[in-house]
């Protein structure tokens, strides 16, 4: 599961904590961020010097031309991304800064590809028996893959050989089940490839994410592809119709075991997967292990992209399935996103900002003092000589003004928020229709969060492209957790209605401890699950 977070935190970690010094020494008396006309701007030759990178001004073209120390050149015309020049200063936007920037400085020196022929057909010839038979109960492969990549193949950080590993598995496990060759693709993406596509993350990508502490561990560097390569796996079953539902699970993680997250959504669908090879269905299913999902849900852009647009209207719902096992209330939301015309943002704005800073002014309270404590550990007292506040409120104030330039931002977390409420159109009162009558017929309750299409994982670039979203969750109540629990898991909070998420990101979340925290709501949640899925796989929706 992917935590978004908002532009000005990153660009404080980017520009700020990574500075040497001397730098910011020199900065004292030029602040790295100003406000202007409602916008904020930082000077480009300050954040470029700032990471190693000459800068030479092109005057005929109103230009600069920025060397990274591998020789690679950018060529950055102020005005025509929005900036001005001011008293011989370039002063860029800093979404600019954020996004295309930081992720140039940040591009590892490239290598050529290593091995072309990790996924050749040869490779997988000597194809074994299945780890699980579908003799068994619904939801006990599952638990059962669960167990096998929380003990074998834990810290399947993007980019390294670990979650190579886990492909590798996924793959060898589908043709065991007795899945065609043909039917299995493996779509690779290196690290320069999302930078030269362009593509647009919720997150942009940069490699000091990449090989951050929260996402490779410590110590683990030996972990990364030297050729900086991810892949998602891609299981296509034919149906009568070439209208698709796709099925996705991040099969990447944090640097744990990630039993919830998320080796629970990818044992989710591997069980569908087996169960599903027997079983009639009318539309096509792609099931797809997205990889590279705790970095920017970089795996999920990547392949919508590769749809061409009449595949994207083929989408009949994308259906995700990420941390089930977070607790023992059985979660799922059903729906799509309203359409904002500019008219509908506007309105939208003053409200959002209200609610969003009753929400959550305790978390901004928290981060503002770390990042006054980083600040104090480099020697500097007084905020003010680099950032353009000393207060929290006008820490507030620049952390909010970015949020509110960013539409996609205010439609995520307005639907969190639940100020937004999902469109239900009629695929998904079908899919709640069918969850209704499940729970009146089984020993299990599925519980109706529409806003949680917005829950932030794979589901969220479909969301976005206007596809009908359902999204899959195991969570447990606030209520429910001790003063130490909450201390143990300290990503815990309200999501919805006083529902939570608990070991995602920690050591905690591990296939043995969840079992013994939680005795049998493995086996109970992914029971559910299973069925539920099977029962949207086999229905017709129009």
């Amino acid at each position: 599961m992917k935590r978004v977070t908002t532009a000005v935190v990153a660009v404080v970690l980017a520009i700020v904590m990574a500075m040497p010094v001397t730098v910011m020494a020199h900065a004292q008396a030029d602040p790295p961020v100003r406000l202007e006309d409602g916008g904020m701007f930082v000077p480009l030759r300050f954040v470029a010097e700032a990471h190693g990178a000459l800068v030479e001004w092109d005057g005929a073209n109103r230009a600069a031309v920025i060397t990274r120390g591998d020789g690679e050149i950018a060529v950055v015309p102020i005005e025509a991304i929005g900036g001005f020049i001011e008293n011989g200063v370039s002063w860029v936007p800093l979404g600019f800064v954020n996004s295309a920037l930081v992720a140039f400085l940040y591009v590892p020196t490239r290598v050529e590809r290593i091995d072309l022929t990790i996924w050749n057909a040869e490779n997988f010839e000597d194809v074994r028996e299945p780890m699980f038979s579908t003799d068994e109960a619904p939801g006990v492969i599952a638990v059962g893959f669960i167990e096998h990549m929380s003990d074998n193949l834990g810290a399947r950080s993007a980019f390294t050989y670990r979650e190579l590993e886990a492909a590798v598995w996924i793959v060898e496990e589908l043709l065991a089940m007795g899945h065609d060759w043909d039917n299995i693709a493996v779509q690779e993406f290196t690290y320069w490839q999302i930078h030269d596509m362009g593509l647009t993350t919720l997150v942009p990508l940069n490699w000091a994410q990449v090989t951050s502490p929260m996402v490779l561990g410590v110590g683990r560097e030996y972990q990364t592809r030297a050729d900086r390569v991810s892949q998602n796996v891609v299981l296509t079953l034919p149906g009568q119709s070439e209208r698709m539902i796709i099925v996705g699970a991040h099969y990447d993680s944090p640097p744990y075991a990630s039993a919830s997250d998320n080796a629970s959504g990818t044992a989710l669908l591997m069980e569908s997967a087996q169960r599903m090879l027997e079983t009639e269905h009318y539309y096509t299913i792609v099931y797809v292990f997205f990889g590279a999902e705790e970095v920017g849900l970089v795996g999920v852009y990547y392949f919508l992209e590769s749809l061409t647009p009449a595949q994207r209207d083929n989408i009949v719902m994308m259906v995700n399935a990420d941390v089930v096992i977070e607790g023992p209330y059985i979660v799922y939301g059903a729906g799509t996103a309203p359409v904002m015309d500019e008219a509908f943002f506007a309105d939208l704005l003053e409200v959002f900002v209200e609610a969003f800073l009753e929400r959550f002014v305790d978390v901004l309270f928290m981060q503002y003092e770390m990042l006054a404590a980083d600040l104090a550990a480099m020697g500097i007292d007084d905020m003010s000589q680099v950032l353009p506040f000393d207060s929290f409120d006008g820490f507030v104030e620049l952390f909010m003004a970015d949020i509110v330039s960013d539409s996609m931002m205010v439609l995520y977390h307005s639907l969190m928020l639940g100020i937004l409420e999902p469109v239900i159109n009629e695929v998904a009162q079908k899919v709640s229709d069918i969850a209704a009558e499940l729970t009146g017929s089984h020993d299990f309750e599925l519980i109706s969060i529409p806003n949680a299409i917005a829950f932030s994982s794979d589901n969220l670039a479909f969301l976005f492209d206007g596809h009908t979203i359902v999204n899959f969750t195991g969570l447990e109540r606030m209520d429910n957790l001790s003063e130490e629990q909450l201390a143990m898991f300290p990503l815990a909070q309200d999501l919805f209605g006083g529902f939570t998420a608990t070991v995602l990101h920690t050591p905690y979340d591990e296939f043995h401890f969840i079992e013994y925290t939680w005795p049998g709501m493995m086996n109970a949640n992914l029971e559910a699950f299973v069925i539920f899925l099977e029962a949207i796989l086999t229905g017709r929706f129009s």
